[in-house]
């Protein structure tokens, strides 16, 4: 089975209602972190432009990457710099620890 990584980085304010679409969507499980940082959006009203927010990443099956993304996209635009990114990475390998079997090299 092919998977993607998507790794979305938006304000912080906004997570709430996206992890709420992402649950309703059935999304099995995501990974939730503070971030600390800028891009095209800075906040100059502190000593070193950079702004709080969260990144959220979530490890799926290729089909469904898109749909994640346009449902975090449609739940956090408001048309701002400060609106987040969104990537789709490929992932080139995938194994749950609960499913571990190690397989030894003879060589």
């Amino acid at each position: 089975m092919n998977f993607r990584k998507v790794t979305a980085i938006i304000p912080a304010l906004s997570l709430d209602e996206v992890e709420s679409k992402l649950v309703a969507m059935g999304v099995p499980g995501m990974s939730v972190s503070k971030v600390y940082g800028y891009g095209d959006y800075r906040n100059f009203y502190t000593k070193d432009s950079m702004t709080d927010c969260t990144r959220i990443e979530i490890f799926t099956e290729t089909q469904k990457s898109r749909s994640i993304a346009n449902a975090i996209a449609a739940k956090v635009h408001q048309g701002m710099s400060k609106d987040g990114v969104i990537a789709i990475l490929p992932v080139e390998d995938f194994m749950r620890i609960r499913e571990f079997n190690e397989v030894k090299n003879d060589g």
